[in-house]
């Protein structure tokens, strides 16, 4: 059975048991609600989309779902490349919200695996949790199972979270009962008779005889503890169940081979690799077997990763892909041969065996082999210089008798020439070395800068009004939105929230979150944000006559709260009230969102399909549009997107819009999904004809001539790979133009010239202020080495030095320069200033010297490091810096005596 017929099967068979069949989840860890899970970096786990049904926050569609989810793990991403290891997979979950439980799951679990798949089920035995007895009479009774083949086991095996009893975390747990397949021969297992069959399961599991390939986690219990401190298990009111089967695993047992490496999952990347490299695979533990599978493995994870929207970086998520990618062409290069990038042309072949379960890899293949070949090339440029700087470290670490690299040392790697900390860990262990972690942490809390931004829209509502929002969600339907129509409408008031509260009133002066039974109000989404305007009751209406101001419009799994201040009378739940968007600024907002739709077209027109939307801000001031591609546009292409959407502008184009067409017929007519984004099976097109289709829920425009004027004000980048356009549209882009007309008038004016000669004009004046910056820096240079250095001799070798009370680096730089010429006099130079706090080094190494072991990168780094600071570079000149002024002489006079000891040394 192929991994693609599993995956049927599967799907195929809980359907048919009544289950719900909804897509997985991405890899970046997104739950059902659209909130992003800030406590793990990945989905690692087919029910982490569904956290929100299990503590009851969202009401599920269906009491039972099955799902297929895509994972990512890597906290053993050092042993992949065994047999077994891996950091992408995939999770076969069937899940129970309140419905089914053990006496249904267990046996259905036992039909599947025997009867759907056919697997022998005297190669089977299971686990239980040593105090669940439902569970034992379910797999004894119902199933039939021999009770020495059923193995109860503590809390550390059989109970999820793992040891949650004594430990916690709190919240909602329960046992669990697994599957384990023989792997080997009966006459192969442990029959000591002196154990117990539970004790004979551990020998022959630690030793790598059975493979779990099941586990049923009943979650039954809500774990708290008492005021006493002692640890209670709760029943919950609803027991659920989640399921979690390991797909891979499935796979080589049904294939009978002995890893995933050879089955159908990998067998065609293997043998691309093979072809590639000229390297044969042969299925053992040896280098290039090793080397291939972590190659095979790791561009798999980087192909679902980069699918899903992540990207290579030095932060986050983007941190890990970069590991896991650069730890592949680590093993590709040294072990396999690869001087030139090759990920890249591994990876269709992981996409062409991926996509009948995955179309999203074939949608984004050229982004995904665009971001892998910048990554690749991106890394190959320091690997060289990065690897033998390491070498040398480690060498120096090996001849001092040490036992570690210093983490100032793996940082600088890290900083200069791409080295992941745990790159640099994995080569350290090679040469029997380990790496200081704490230094590495504190130079990059020292240098380290964060440019991200995130929504932050969901964990505020629920921050802010958890316990209300999720009665809303079990009571309440979903709000209609009928703005797509009317500016303005009638409505009912359903809810009123304040403070975190579900109340019956709200009045002036309140600020209230106010849920009604239909809205014209578009709720934040997609990039669009949300509508503002006001809400009355009618004059008539004394009892509850009241005005409120919108100043929002958010929306949580389906329901729409308005964020309103309520500016007289009193408004209550239950009241009839016109709800009216703020039309003007509504039409800001389309002409911003309309134009965003033309500016994605008119930037893959320009730059290449691997163009996709990374993010975006639709605004009524202005939009903001993030996108793959992994170099700044140049001028040209700027004005070449510029002149395509004002084209689009121009041709005054029908804004085509379709309610509910069918997901497979949107993609088929070539529409746009955004990454990370889940849809349903029918899904809303808005088309320009001839320019641009999309999935998007947004409001927009009825002809593009609408827009009026498009601007863009600016390209920049905003992570590896990601590069940002922001844009003005209508009046803004008019009232852009305008002060732009009066900063080049004013300009002119200023430098007695027109308009039209205003460059000429500028460029004559910087030629003059940079002669005269070049006179004043020479003047400098002679004044600050009128006075006389210091100079010591060490044996044959001259040391020189000069302190400053204040200098720049090209001051510094001149005088060593001068101080120690390039023709093999023995001499060592080395100036330091101190000026506004900081330090300042620079030390010159004459040639000879250089031959005789002397290193500039080295004498200045350790003088730095007296000083607060740190820094490198070549052996015959280096730079650095420092944070302590007041220990400049201490650091001159510790490089004094690094260049003695040297001197004795090689005299």
């Amino acid at each position: 059975m192929s991994g693609h017929e599993l995956r049927q099967k599967y799907i195929e068979f809980f359907i048919g048991k009544g289950h719900l069949h909804l897509p997985g989840a991405p890899v970046v860890p997104i739950d059902v609600l659209g909130v992003e899970d800030p406590s793990t970096l990945f989905t690692s786990a087919g029910m982490q989309q569904f956290k929100p049904y299990f503590v009851a926050e969202a009401v599920p569609p269906g009491r039972r779902i099955v799902t297929v989810q895509k994972c990512v793990r890597t906290g053993d991403i050092d042993r992949v490349g065994d047999h077994s290891h891996l950091t992408f997979f995939e999770m076969l979950g069937n899940f129970s919200f309140g419905d089914y439980f053990k006496a249904e799951v267990i046996p259905w679990t036992w039909e599947f695996l025997t009867g759907w798949l056919g697997l022998d089920g005297e190669r089977m035995c299971v686990t239980v949790f040593e105090e669940d007895d439902e569970a034992f009479d379910v797999w004894r009774r119902t199933v039939g199972l021999p009770a020495d083949r059923i193995h109860r086991l503590g809390g550390d095996k059989n109970f999820w979270p793992p040891n949650a009893i004594e430990d916690g975390p709190n919240g909602p747990c329960g046992p669990c009962t697994e599957i384990f397949y023989r792997i080997v021969e009966p006459g192969e297992m442990t029959s000591d008779p002196a154990l117990t069959p539970a004790e004979r399961f551990q020998v022959d599991d630690d030793a790598g005889r059975w493979l779990e390939i099941w586990n049923n986690v009943f979650t039954q219990y809500d774990r708290y503890v008492d005021e006493h401190g002692k640890p209670v298990l709760r029943p919950l009111p609803n027991r659920n169940n989640d399921t979690g089967a390991g797909f891979e695993r499935i796979v080589c047992v049904l294939q009978g081979v002995p890893s995933v490496f050879e089955s159908d999952l990998f067998a065609s990347v293997v043998a691309r690799i093979e072809e590639l490299s000229g390297r044969a695979y042969g299925g053992t533990m040896g280098p290039v077997d090793f080397a291939i599978r972590v190659v095979a493995e790791h561009a798999r994870t980087a192909a679902f990763c980069i699918a899903d929207g992540i990207l290579p970086s030095n932060e986050g998520r983007g941190y890990v892909l970069r590991r896991i990618m650069r730890r592949a062409i680590r093993f590709g290069k040294t072990v396999l041969g690869f001087e030139e990038p090759f990920i890249d042309a591994v990876i269709p072949a992981v996409i062409e065996r991926m996509a009948p379960a995955y179309p999203e890899l074939v949608e984004r293949r050229e982004h995904i082999l665009r971001t892998v070949r910048a990554e690749e090339e991106r890394f190959r440029r320091t690997l060289d210089h990065g690897m033998h700087r390491l070498l040398e470290l480690v060498e120096a670490v090996e001849r001092s008798g040490g036992s570690r690299v210093e983490g100032e040392d793996a940082f600088t790697l890290y900083d200069t020439y791409g080295f992941p900390l745990e790159l640099t860990e994995e080569i350290a262990a090679e040469h029997g070395l380990n790496v200081e972690r704490a230094g590495f942490g504190r130079a990059m809390e020292e240098q380290r800068r964060r440019s991200q931004e995130a929504s932050e829209i969901h964990r505020d509502l629920f921050r802010s009004m958890g316990a209300a929002l999720a009665e809303l969600q079990r009571t309440t339907p979903a709000t209609e939105f009928t703005g797509y129509q009317l500016a303005a409408d009638r409505a009912r008031v359903v809810a009123l929230v304040r403070g975190g509260e579900l109340v019956d009133f709200a009045r002036a002066g309140d600020e209230v979150e106010i849920v009604l039974n239909r809205t014209p109000f578009y709720a934040e989404s997609g990039g669009q944000v949300g509508d503002t305007g006001t809400m009355e009751t009618p004059r008539g209406d004394t009892t509850c006559a009241a005005r409120a101001q919108v100043l929002d419009s958010r929306r949580a799994a389906g329901i729409v709260l308005h964020r309103a201040r309520v500016l007289e009378g009193e408004l209550a739940t239950d009241a009839e009230v016109t709800a009216a968007v703020d039309a003007e600024r509504r039409m800001h907002v389309k002409r911003n969102h309309t134009a965003t739709h033309l500016l994605h077209a008119a930037l893959r027109e320009a730059l290449g399909t691997h163009v996709h939307q990374k993010g975006s801000l639709v605004a009524p001031d202005r939009l903001r549009f993030d996108f793959t591609h992994t170099r700044p546009m140049t001028d040209a292409e700027v004005r070449s997107v510029e002149d395509a959407v004002n084209a689009a502008v121009l041709r005054d184009a029908a804004v085509e819009v379709e309610a509910e067409v069918p997901i497979a017929e949107a993609k088929a007519r070539g529409a746009m999904a955004l990454f990370g984004e889940k849809y349903g099976e029918r899904v809303r097109v808005v088309e320009v004809p001839g320019t641009s289709v999309e999935l998007c829920g947004g409001t927009h425009l009825a002809r593009t001539g609408q827009v009026g004027l498009f601007k863009i004000v600016s390209e920049t980048g905003v992570a590896a790979g990601v590069r940002r356009v922001e844009a003005l549209t209508g009046q803004g882009a008019y009232a852009w133009v305008q002060q732009r007309e009066e900063v080049l008038g004013a300009v002119a004016r200023a430098l007695k010239s027109s308009p039209r000669d205003v460059a000429t004009a500028a460029e004559k004046l910087a030629a003059q202020r940079a002669q005269l910056e070049k006179q004043v820096q020479q003047l400098k240079a002679r004044a600050a080495t009128a006075d006389e250095a210091e100079e010591q001799r060490f044996g044959q070798v001259r040391f020189v030095s000069r302190r400053f009370d204040t200098a720049d680096g090209e001051i510094l730089a001149g005088f060593v320069d001068d101080a120690a010429p390039r023709n093999g006099t023995a001499t060592v130079a080395l100036a330091g200033g101190a000026h506004d706090g900081k330090v300042a080094l620079a030390v010159r190494v004459t040639p000879d010297l250089v031959e005789r072991g002397f290193n500039a990168g080295t004498l200045v780094r350790e003088a730095a490091r007296v000083a607060g600071g740190g820094g490198g570079g070549r052996p015959d000149f280096a730079q650095a810096g420092g944070r302590d002024p007041s220990r400049l002489g201490d650091a001159i006079a510790r490089a004094a005596d690094l260049v003695r000891e040297r001197a004795g040394d090689t005299s």
